[in-house]
């Protein structure tokens, strides 16, 4: 029997996927449950698993491709004998239309007939005497390469002009004579034109990497970088974010009963107290959907991680169950996968409310946007000569109001400056 394997839904927020590499090929077998694709998700790049046993037989969807959730990215058969029959039915297949292109008779091309029928009205033909270079090329480009003495059929054998080259392609190849490697480089990462480049350095006997950098600042030419689809993620999720009618609760905090190090952390204690507040507390459980309160009976703490330009959300789950200890194991854990951008979609769900710590940074105060999906988020700063803490929490109006708001702060406050309480959790 077929059995399609979809693009799923490995997060909340998630519209795309793109497809990063496949696990297995066509004709492979695949257990249920092993790890068929790797897909890049709005928030980190997953292992998709095939949920039936079988053999892939059709591939819907190459490395690159992005692919609206819920449509087909492959084909597995789940009968054995079927799916030889249809893989080797694609073989004669391949087989047929190989022969038919080499048996295929070649039509010998008449004296008058050129390789582009419309260089005539171009009146871009050879004139009488003179011949063009050879090669697969447009009229304006193989007459440009004769005055600027290229052979074209030579270099497109040597892989350095593509098939067919065309005009830019010949001026860029002249052009690039004159540059180092490096400048070639830089000039191809802004897509600059080498001739407008060559036009202001031309006295130069090579134009290096220096000379390409000035032109570039004197020209105040700015460089286009392509967004990866966590960024991208990201970018849409704010604007979910700023739908959320958010207000703030500035509180300065005592943390000196609180002492942290490499094995208990500043983050793993607030996320430890704040999940045992929040299995005391179904409002911090709480989140607004589709004009309901969605309540959730974990204490699911998602914590804000950031890597070279991507933010992810981990989740610690269930945070009143673990000890500081294995909360600090849990972020170290986050921090690691982060950097190899290889969460489970399990690790990047379920979470009602949020911590952000800059204050490693030296950051005084501030405050942070809440995650769609989310009830509020706590962002805290660093530790001041007194000892205390700024800390800021943002709410979801919808589901918290400004007086719940206060007495879950002023709760909170209790919890981290209760000396017993403390005690019990060291």
């Amino acid at each position: 029997m077929e059995y399609k394997i979809v693009m799923p839904r490995l997060t909340d927020t998630m519209e795309v996927g793109k497809i990063v590499r496949w696990l297995k090929k066509v004709g492979d077998k695949v257990e249920k449950n092993e790890p068929i694709v790797e897909v890049e998700s709005d928030k980190a790049v997953m292992e998709v698993p095939s949920f039936q046993s079988g053999i892939l037989v059709k591939i819907l969807a190459e490395e690159g491709d992005e692919v609206p959730v819920g449509e087909p990215i492959a084909i597995i058969e789940t009968d054995e004998e079927k799916a030889k029959e249809i893989l080797e039915k694609k073989k004669e297949t391949k087989v047929s239309l190989k022969e038919k292109v080499e048996t295929k008779p070649k039509e010998e091309k008449k004296e008058e007939e050129v390789l582009f029928p419309f260089e005539m009205e171009l009146g871009l033909e050879e004139e009488k005497g003179e011949k063009l270079p050879e090669g697969t090329a447009s009229p304006s480009a193989r007459k440009l390469a004769k005055e600027l003495g290229i052979d074209i059929e030579k270099l497109q054998e040597e892989g350095k002009l593509p098939i067919p080259a065309h005009e830019k392609d010949i001026k860029e190849y002249f052009y690039s004579q004159f540059f180092t490697e490096e400048a070639l480089k830089l000039a191809k990462d802004y897509g600059l034109s080498l001739e407008d480049i060559y036009s202001v350095y031309k006295d130069k006997e090579k134009i290096n990497e220096k000379l390409v950098q000035e032109y570039i600042e004197e020209k105040n030419i700015p460089k286009e970088e392509e967004i990866n689809s966590v960024q991208k993620a990201l970018i849409q999720n704010l604007r979910k974010s700023l739908e959320i009618p958010t207000y703030h609760i500035f509180q300065e905090i005592d943390l000196s009963l609180i002492k942290w190090d490499e094995k208990r952390t500043l983050t793993a204690w607030i996320v430890k107290v704040i999940g045992d507040f929040m299995h005391e507390n179904k409002l911090l459980r709480t989140i607004y959907k589709d004009d309901k309160f969605i309540v959730y009976p974990a204490a699911n703490v998602s914590v804000a991680v950031a890597v070279e330009g991507k933010l992810y959300a981990p989740v610690i789950k269930r945070a009143n169950t673990l000890s500081v200890e294995e909360i600090t194991k849990k972020l170290r854990e986050f921090k690691e996968k982060a950097e190899r951008g290889n969460f489970s979609p399990d690790e990047l769900t379920g979470g009602t409310f949020a911590v952000s710590n800059l204050g490693m940074f030296g950051i005084d105060a501030f405050d942070a946007i809440i995650p769609p999906n989310h009830v509020g988020i706590v962002a805290i700063g660093s530790e001041k000569e007194n000892g205390k803490t700024n800390f800021t929490f943002s709410f979801d109006h919808r589901v918290i109001n400004g007086r719940e708001g206060a007495i879950i702060v002023s709760e909170l406050v209790k919890k981290l400056t209760d000396e017993k309480y403390i005690k019990s959790l060291s």
